[in-house]
């Protein structure tokens, strides 16, 4: 399969550290920000600390033997950044490495070329001073040395620039970066409009984003009893618990950091609400939603119901027949459809037992 762009931007970033020696010369402490797992990185895991909130990622790194933190240590000799595509995202990622390192310390940044690397080289230059660049992949890793003469003006707006903050009226918590971070998604809207007031029992929202779904079952569905979200991004769970909490229930609707795409344990819910990703990261894969029927098909009981809000030209109703054993389309407008899925294909996942279903 092809490099994805992320990918190229990683294999650019381990190209400029291999040419150009002077970059890890004295780097005794190393920084990694939004890091993926490359063979070229495995010797300086030892004293490298990454912060990685796409669950995926983060357990890769982990398993390869990067120390995980929630936040990189002062005093970094040298902080390495692979940042996402979106604008704010990017420029805080920025501060955050600028504000880790000693000074004298350097900040190593790959992107690729569409992403807009030449725009982020010109902004870190005018924040420190000085950058080097090499090009490859179609990419471009640039770096720079921390003065103690930064651009403090700019650098205070990096800092806020991917902040959580109220928008929509003040109703929701979001930042930038988050999927629809400022906005409803119009997929979810229209899921909302065959489910409000409906749903009861437990429930569980698989990519729960910042929580617009799940705030919108708490508030409308009042014989609902349980809702556990879950998302791969700490960033948008973070969003979500603010927002789950501001809904008066009778009982703690729970968020979840987990990769939905390995299933959600043992647990097991009346009904599963979901809106699919089919990116990870900022690129495209359009096996993440057939993952997410999978894993809603295992977490549902025997008579629990799915609720899938897709874009119209996502195939997914040969997926989710075989994971169901009857699905429907209940609503088709605005670019996206609405199904409905019961009698999940427990056979596929469950093996019976003296209590009833058992996982194999």
């Amino acid at each position: 399969m092809p490099r994805t762009d992320s990918q190229r931007a990683l294999d650019t970033l381990v190209y400029a550290l291999e040419h150009f020696p002077d970059l890890l010369e004295g780097a005794r402490r190393i920084g990694y920000l939004r890091g993926q797992t490359h063979e070229g990185l495995l010797p300086l895991c030892e004293k490298t600390e990454c912060v990685q909130t796409y669950k995926p990622r983060h357990e890769d790194l982990s398993a390869a033997g990067f120390k995980m933190v929630d936040a990189l240590s002062a005093d970094q000799d040298l902080v390495l950044v692979l940042p996402e595509r979106q604008k704010e995202q990017v420029l805080s990622d920025l501060a955050r490495a600028l504000d880790a390192l000693k000074v004298g310390g350097r900040v190593l940044v790959s992107l690729h070329n569409d992403w807009g690397a030449r725009r982020f080289q010109d902004q870190l230059e005018a924040v420190t001073g000085n950058v080097e660049v090499v090009t490859k992949n179609h990419c471009r890793a640039f770096w720079a040395v921390k003065t103690d003469k930064l651009h403090e003006e700019a650098m205070n707006e990096w800092r806020a620039a991917a902040s959580l903050r109220k928008v929509l009226d003040d109703r929701f918590w979001s930042r930038p970066g988050l999927f629809s971070w400022n906005r409803v998604d119009q997929g979810s809207e229209l899921l909302m409009t065959q489910v409000r007031g409906e749903l009861r029992g437990k429930v569980a929202d698989l990519g729960c984003g910042w929580g617009y779904l799940s705030c919108e079952v708490l508030a409308s569905c009042h014989d609902v009893t349980a809702l556990d979200g879950f998302d791969a991004d700490m960033e948008a769970v973070e969003a979500a618990r603010r927002n789950v909490g501001n809904v008066m229930v009778p009982f703690r609707p729970r968020m979840h950091w987990q990769d939905v795409t390995k299933g959600v344990g043992d647990r097991l819910y009346d009904v599963v609400v979901t809106n699919p990703p089919f990116h990870e990261g900022r690129e495209p894969d359009p096996t993440l939603g057939t993952k997410f029927l999978a894993a809603a098909a295992r977490a549902l009981k025997p008579h629990g119901v799915l609720w899938l809000v897709a874009n119209q030209f996502l195939p997914y109703e040969a997926p989710l027949g075989e994971v169901f054993d009857q699905a429907e389309m209940v609503a088709n407008k605005f670019g996206f459809k609405v199904m409905r899925a019961t009698l999940p294909r427990h056979d596929l996942f469950f093996r019976p037992g003296k209590r009833g279903y058992r996982r194999s």
